[in-house]
């Protein structure tokens, strides 16, 4: 074997002893880290296992839960409720009785109106013609008239003087018959003329008051709630709306009430109403007129319940929507709770109760819900802490930790 032999066998043992000795720290390092890991797990373990020890020596942790004392303070109306809109009990709509060209309106959307105020004007040039030439023919009737009486008195004159010459043999009975008749004629010219002076009269009165077709006065006092954006040259006719006033000081709400009902409305019942535009207040009415009438299509009858806006700072408007409530008795010093306090099983209706940190299953009766709150007519009593929140999956008996308590300030909220 020469040299070149040898050292390429020398080179080829040193590869094979640095492959092995590579492998071996390889295998060292992945024994290291399977240790590393096995040993994280058993601490892991070791602390799910304390942990558990711990929470089972423990017990069950105790439910946070808010509570309301209860108060028998409150007024629960039984009422009738139905939607509806208000208007005012005095609205009138005015439209034109003729034809014609705007020539002005005289008040706008908002303004304030006395009855007999004139509000709009239409041309009215050819009446005001025709009211002329009217009146010149009822002055040329009465000046007919007084021509026409003084002949006739003149006449009457003649007709007293041949009678006395009749008697006293002056005059013959021919010339007293001639006298006589032209008295006659000249009466009939006097009723004829006085007659035609009446229809001149009726008809410059007829003429006139058609001018008022053209002035147009407010009928009502009140206020301008549409003026149906009209201007100067509009032409007008009798199925054109020119102004819509309505008197605000009164307003009134027409309800529907089922035939079951009716007569358990009586006029001067109290009524609460409320409106979408002003959802914090309240207002107060009252039944005005049940209808006598029930509609065999709906099994309902009108009610009307009337306002005073003056009373409500004339904060109301037609057209408002809300919600009305014809109040059938009223209960004091009822118990309300929350409605979410509230729990039914199988068996009925109950609410969870807090006494020593532990929460007390208590079966009670209902009545009517006043907005989000339930009247609880048995079952409470005042001072009661009622579980308002965090008992839907409380049982009786469970342990409880009292975090917070509602007060009338926050319930009012």
């Amino acid at each position: 074997m020469d040299q070149g032999d040898k050292k390429t066998m020398t080179n080829n043992n040193r590869s094979i002893y640095s492959g092995k000795i590579s492998g071996k720290k390889r295998l060292m390092i992945i024994a290291a880290l399977t240790v590393l890991l096995l040993a994280a797990i058993g601490i892991y373990s070791r602390k799910e296992a304390l942990f558990s020890q711990t929470a089972n020596a423990k017990g069950p942790q105790p439910a946070a839960v808010k509570v309301e004392t209860v108060k028998a303070d409150k007024i629960v109306r039984e009422s009738i409720i139905q939607n509806t809109s208000i208007d005012a009990v005095d609205r009138v709509e005015l439209l034109p009785r003729v034809t014609g060209r705007l020539e002005k309106l005289h008040v706008s959307q908002g303004d304030n109106v006395k009855k007999g105020q004139i509000i709009a004007t239409l041309e009215h040039v050819q009446q005001d013609a025709l009211i002329g030439s009217v009146r010149a023919q009822a002055i040329s009737a009465k000046a007919d008239t007084e021509r026409a009486k003084a002949e006739m008195m003149n006449a009457r004159t003649n007709l007293d003087r041949y009678s006395r010459l009749v008697k006293e043999g002056f005059s013959t009975q021919q010339q007293y018959d001639s006298i006589e008749t032209a008295y006659t004629s000249a009466r009939a010219s006097y009723n004829a003329a006085l007659a035609k002076e009446r229809q001149s009269a009726a008809e410059l009165e007829r003429v006139s008051s058609a001018k008022a077709d053209y002035i147009i006065a407010a009928p009502i006092d009140g206020t301008v709630l549409n003026d149906f954006s009209l201007t100067t040259g509009a032409m007008i006719s009798p199925n054109s709306p020119i102004i819509d006033i309505a008197d605000l000081r009164k307003l009134k709400a027409t309800l529907k009430i089922p035939e079951s009902k009716i007569f358990a409305v009586k006029s001067g019942m109290p009524v609460y109403l409320k409106f979408d535009a002003l959802p914090d207040k309240e207002f107060l009415g009252k039944v005005a007129r049940v209808d006598q009438y029930v509609n065999p299509s709906t099994r309902t009858s009108n009610v009307e319940i009337e306002m005073d806006n003056s009373e409500a700072d004339r904060q109301l408007r037609p057209g408002m929507f809300g919600q009305a409530s014809i109040v059938e008795r009223e209960i004091k010093d009822a118990v309300l709770i929350p409605e979410n306090a509230l729990h039914e099983s199988e068996t009925g209706k109950y609410v969870l109760t807090e006494k020593e940190g532990t929460a007390r299953l208590r079966v009670v009766s209902t009545g009517t819900r006043q907005g989000n709150l339930i009247h609880i007519t048995a079952g409470l009593k005042t001072g009661d802490r009622v579980i308002i929140f965090g008992g839907n999956t409380l049982s009786d008996g469970d342990k409880v930790t009292v975090s917070g308590e509602n007060n009338d300030k926050e319930k009012s909220q």
